[in-house]
């Protein structure tokens, strides 16, 4: 069975980039800490990519201390 290609996380780029510059963290050790590539989370950042993997979410918010189920929706994308 495939995978949709609408399939995963719909993220807050902009608001992930807020976040991680006030942890101080830089675009590659965050990267690097979350198990992507700098690319990668560059293209989420900028919103060149909308929807990440359930893994890879739950990675973001788990490096971003975003424990609780309220806290990991400040990075969901919330439909206009």
């Amino acid at each position: 069975m495939e995978t949709p290609p609408h399939a995963g996380v719909e993220i807050d780029g902009p608001k992930l980039r807020e976040l991680r510059k006030l942890q101080g963290e830089s675009v590659a050790s965050f990267a690097s800490a979350c198990g992507i590539s700098r690319q990668y989370l560059s293209q989420i950042e900028r919103g060149a990519r909308l929807r990440v993997s359930p893994p890879v979410y739950f990675r973001i918010c788990t490096k971003l201390q975003l424990t609780g189920p309220r806290q990991r929706r400040t990075l969901l994308k919330v439909a206009a």
